[in-house]
């Protein structure tokens, strides 16, 4: 489980709601939205914040280095987003 702070890329269940309505339902700030339902990015300010995402839905949440490589992926670089 990723721990301390900055960004976090949400993947959501396939069969369950979106990385956006994940994210609001853990009261998350929504970092960056791509083009799929499936994956956001959100900032992590709250230690609580990646049990939250769990517990909403998530199906996996990854570290800063996974969320830049995924910003990356889907075109919007990290750095110019934050």
């Amino acid at each position: 489980m990723p721990s301390g702070s900055g960004p976090l890329a949400v993947f959501a269940s396939p069969w369950g709601a979106s990385a956006l309505e994940v994210i609001a339902r853990a009261e998350g700030r929504i970092v960056h939205v791509g083009n799929t339902r499936w994956v956001a990015v959100t900032d992590q300010t709250d230690p609580e914040l990646v049990a939250r995402l769990y517990r909403s839905g998530a199906g996996f949440v990854a570290s800063t280095v996974v969320a830049k490589a995924c910003a990356s992926w889907i075109g919007t670089p990290m750095e110019r987003d934050l």
